[in-house]
Formats: structure tokens, C-alpha cells, sequence
């Protein structure tokens, strides 16, 4: 059970924007029967990502995968999760009791590359985007590279690559220049 705030507080919790519970910088943690009260004050949140990563150079690209079930939410709670650098998480609702859409549903950070169909933008509540069960959420990550490596200091973008995607798009040139 997690309580942000009661009438036994201090007042410096007032000022600050608390998390309920700050999921580590690794795989397939599990946060099982949880449940959260007064966290409804100075954007405090049941949940937030990626543990000790709280600066630019703490090292860590994030995109996680933790796992969820059984989670309860008060109507003190307002927002369910807050991101936090390096802004990059996967949170798995393997009941629905995080999202609202059932079980195996998916959490993430809104980035445009996560406005699919399947998923719904959620900013207020989820902090981000919430999919159904009919899409996955998976980490790319690349290990080895050197110093040499062609992609060294480069931002990459992924693209949805799909025949419907491409059919859509007035030029296949003008849809691989877009960055967004």
C-alpha cells in the first residue's frame, strides 16, 4: 500500500512531485497487488520510470520492460505514471488494472512512433500512450557497436515499413525524409 499524503504529513512533501512506486533499470520486474492513495497534489504519480536515471548522463537508454497486475488506484490518484529521463519505458498490464484495456496491454512514453491504431494517447492519466492487447511494445537496443561503427553519434528513427503504411504516403522519398 502506498500513501502520497495524509494528515500526518510534512510540509516539504507538499513541494515536492512524489512517485508511489520507481521502476528499476531492468527487465522484467514485476509489481504485483500494489495499491495507491493521496497522490493527488504537485503532479505526484503512483508510477515512474527507470531508477537512478534521474539525469541526462546517468548512463542508461532506458525502455524497460516491467510487468504489472493487480494494481489498485484510488480516485485520489489521478495521474498513474510519470516518465522520467531517459523517458523511455515499457510498462506490460498483464490484467488491465493499469491501462483499462484489458490484459496484456501496454504503457509507454508518447512519441509519435508509438500513434498506431492500436494505441490511445493518454497524457493526463498514463502520461503517455496506453495500447491494447493487439499491438507489443519491444525495446531495440544495439551491443558491440565501437567507435567505428557507421551509426556513431547518430539519431536514428525507426519507421513502420508496412504495405498499407507506404500506400498511404503520397511518395515512399517524402514518408523516409519525415522525421517526425
Amino acid at each position: 500500500m502506498i500513501i502520497g499524503r495524509s494528515g500526518n504529513t510534512e510540509e516539504s512533501l507538499d513541494f515536492s512531485s512524489p512517485h508511489g512506486i520507481i521502476t528499476p533499470r531492468s527487465d522484467n520486474f514485476v509489481v504485483d497487488g500494489a495499491r495507491f492513495y493521496y497522490l493527488d497534489f504537485q503532479g505526484a504519480a503512483a508510477l515512474g520510470s527507470c531508477s537512478h536515471c534521474f539525469h541526462g548522463a546517468a548512463t542508461d537508454s532506458g525502455a524497460r520492460t516491467v510487468k504489472f497486475l493487480n494494481l489498485e488506484f484510488d480516485e485520489t490518484v489521478p495521474r498513474r505514471i510519470a516518465y522520467q529521463t531517459p523517458w523511455q519505458a515499457i510498462y506490460n498490464d498483464l490484467d488491465g488494472s493499469l491501462t483499462g484495456l484489458g490484459p496484456n496491454s501496454w504503457a509507454t512514453p508518447d512519441y509519435t512512433r508509438h500513434h498506431v491504431p492500436e494505441c490511445t494517447v493518454s497524457l493526463e492519466t498514463h502520461g503517455g500512450v496506453i495500447c491494447d492487447s493487439t499491438s507489443q511494445v519491444r525495446r531495440m537496443a544495439f551491443y558491440g557497436a565501437t567507435r567505428t561503427h557507421i551509426f556513431d553519434g547518430m539519431h536514428m528513427s525507426v519507421l513502420l515499413y508496412d504495405d498499407e503504411v507506404l500506400e498511404a504516403q503520397s511518395s515512399i522519398e517524402d514518408y523516409l525524409l519525415d522525421r517526425s
